[in-house]
């Protein structure tokens, strides 16, 4: 019976140092990689376990030393001998509050799922400075299992890999599936690979310049067209939602007076007072004017196209999840731009779309964009913040900064077959309501969800991205 890698670490104690640490090839990786840091430069051990031999190799060489790790044991162990900063943290889990130089993965993803993994190589991104350098080091799953029944046709393979006498849970990728899963993230561009042993294999991949939250790439050359919105099909999708885009909105907004708000009006009347707002749909129209009957809201009929308000007229305009409903993209973002007075102190405006790792929009694009027969383009979300980012530049919102919110929806329903029907009725209804083929996408989406909650039991990830463009002369993202 598999274990998990947090026992497997706990139980191995200086075993897995002593068996690991006179690695030659891995040693050599390190010194490549140490060629070109500075002294000082922060670098990231993430599944440092004892230390040995990168974050000690590391601080020798003068660089500021950051290690996480699963096991307590292994933290205990690495704080004893090696300089650095050490913390027990699941890598998933992990905020740093500095950016890398550098960053180790060595031999410390075979744990997680597909999806986390593809997460991660995008939250390593976020976390390295331009410029810095990533380092795999991993097992291609041909050198684990040639049983080709075992892979999917990404060429992942979930194995029970033998761990040092233990049997653990694995997720292993071919060679070529690692290089498309980096250049997806496009900020990394993977420079060389390396294998030390016949079955070791390491990658250093550089991050460029271009804001991994864009992603992923390449980025489509056109936006795919709105999808349908409807109250009807949105509610029940909405209802499931755990988020912190509401507070991190609302932040943003806390010193602004008179403020669009392009979806949430209510909510933002309970703490900023007078909100103005537009709605194009009818049916959402009726909803929103009742609630806003006891807050102090004025709803208007509009589009984002043709917002019905003279120029600077509001110190912010928000939106929320809204980009993928218009029909005109340029025209919303412009329409967005115009009604800001960039001469008030506080002007901004306020996106929020989804992150290049957001679970639903990847399941759907995955299973029902392909039978579509009104639309089977691909949604991307990194396209939508990318054009607003180019739109609002051009318009004088020059100062734009991007990071991610935790947005999750939850389906506690115990009964498997019963949470897999109503996940697949509520994704698969909000985004294709009116395709002809909606019957077949929610069938073919219940194997895929089965899967996805094997390793996440009651939770679908909605990853988002919050924008804030300010006007200024700053000509970088942050």
């Amino acid at each position: 019976m598999a274990v998990s890698m947090e026992n497997a670490f706990d139980a191995l104690e200086q075993d897995y140092e002593d068996s690991h640490a006179q690695n030659p090839g891995l040693h050599k990786i390190i010194q490549q990689i140490l060629g070109k840091l500075a002294p000082g430069a922060k670098v990231l051990d993430a599944g440092c376990g004892t230390g040995k031999p990168v974050s000690h190799a590391l601080a020798n060489a003068g660089c500021d030393v950051y290690g996480i790790d699963i096991s307590q044991t292994m933290v205990d162990i690495a704080k004893r001998q090696v300089t650095g900063s050490f913390e027990k943290v699941d890598m998933r889990a992990y905020r740093p509050e500095v950016q890398f130089d550098a960053i180790f993965a060595v031999f410390s993803l075979f744990a997680l799922s597909r999806r986390e993994i593809s997460a991660m190589m995008l939250k390593f991104c976020e976390w390295l400075c331009p410029g810095g350098s990533l380092i795999i080091g991993t097992i291609p799953s041909t050198n684990i299992s040639t049983d080709m029944s075992l892979y999917d046709k990404t060429g992942l393979c979930m194995v029970d890999i033998d761990f040092m006498g233990q049997k653990v849970k694995g997720t292993v990728y071919t060679t070529r599936e690692w290089h498309n899963m980096l250049t997806k993230v496009d900020p990394f561009q993977p420079k060389n690979t390396l294998y030390a042993k016949e079955d070791h294999y390491y990658i250093i991949a550089r991050r460029t310049a271009q804001h991994p939250l864009l992603g992923p790439y390449p980025l489509p050359t056109q936006y795919r067209g709105p999808h349908p919105l409807s109250e009807q099909a949105f509610g029940p999708f909405a209802a499931r939602f755990s988020r912190e885009d509401f507070d991190a909105v609302l932040e943003a907004l806390k010193e602004n007076q008179k403020v669009l708000d392009i979806e949430l009006p209510v909510a933002l009347a309970k703490r900023h007072g007078k909100v103005y707002s537009i709605e194009p749909n009818a049916d959402r129209n009726t909803i929103i004017s009742n609630k806003s009957q006891t807050n102090n809201v004025e709803v208007l009929p509009g589009t984002a196209e043709n917002i019905p308000f003279p120029d600077n007229n509001f110190d912010a305009v928000v939106s929320m999840w809204i980009l993928h409903y218009v029909h005109d993209l340029e025209k919303s973002l412009r329409e967005m731009a115009r009604v800001v007075d960039q001469h008030l102190p506080n002007a901004k405006i306020v996106i929020v779309q989804g992150a290049p790792d957001n679970e639903v929009i990847n399941l759907v694009n995955y299973v029902c964009a392909p039978l579509s027969t009104e639309n089977n383009r691909f949604d991307h979300q990194g396209f939508l913040l990318h054009k607003a980012s180019e739109i609002f530049r051009e318009e004088g919102f020059d100062d734009i900064t991007l990071r991610r919110v935790d947005v999750h929806c939850k389906f506690p329903e115990k009964d498997l077959s019963k949470r897999c029907a109503n996940a697949a009725e509520i994704l698969a209804t909000v985004w294709f309501e009116t395709d002809p083929n909606l019957a077949e996408m929610k069938r073919e989406m219940i194997p895929v969800l089965e899967a996805h909650f094997a390793h996440r039991p009651n939770t679908i990830g909605d990853e988002g991205v919050i924008l804030i463009a300010r006007p200024s002369k700053n000509e970088s993202y942050h």
